[in-house]
This record gives structure tokens, sequence and C-alpha cells, in this order.
């Protein structure tokens, strides 16, 4: 397994975007950092949050998302978050360092 990565300095991506392109790539990993994402994922009423989850279960990709500061966030989306990260498919993080152990730990080697 190998993991793609997010540019943090880089504008927001499309996050179901990103997991297409790592189906392309071969990769089964991604991590995107907080900076990374658009804010319409945080609202869950936009939809962007479980069509990314849906996705990732579909492909198989494992996504470590950095959000240092849950609680800056709606109640609804760390709900969201708490239960997403109870899964396989999709866990939130503080740091960048908790995110890549995590990847690694399924038998990947980012970078």
């Amino acid at each position: 397994m190998s993991a793609f990565f997010e540019d943090d300095s880089a504008r927001p991506i499309d996050p179901v975007g990103a997991v297409i392109r790592c189906v392309e790539q071969g990769s089964r990993a991604l991590l995107i950092d907080r900076a990374a994402l658009p804010d319409a994922f945080f609202d869950l009423s936009s939809g962007i949050a479980g069509e990314l989850a849906q996705k990732l279960a579909n492909y198989h990709v494992r996504m470590a998302g950095v959000v240092p500061d849950l609680s800056a966030h709606s109640p609804r989306f760390r709900e969201f978050a708490r239960e997403a990260s109870a899964g396989t498919q999709l866990r939130f993080f503080a740091t960048r360092e908790e995110a890549v152990a995590w990847l690694e730990s399924l038998g990947g080697s980012p970078g």
C-alpha cells in the first residue's frame, strides 16, 4: 500500500476527487491536512463528507484527516468524526504524526 499526500500549502482540494486520483495511481491511502479541505467539507448538509466516506468504502481507500481542533467545528461534524474514527476507512487525528502512524500501521509506507 502506498500513500497519496495532499500538499497542505495548496488551496482546498476536492476530497472525493482525491480518492479517485488515489485509485488511478494505485494508492490505497490518503492523508489530507485541514488546510487542504474546503470549508463545505465540515458542513454535513453539503454532502461532501458523506460522499467521501462512501467513496472510501467503495474503492477500499483509507483516509487520515489531520484536523488539529475538532472542537472548532459543529457538534454534528464532531459526531461524524467520532463515528468515522471508530471505523477502518476514515479517521481524524490531531497531528500529522498520528495520522501517518495509523496509515503505516495498516501496512503502508507513506511518502
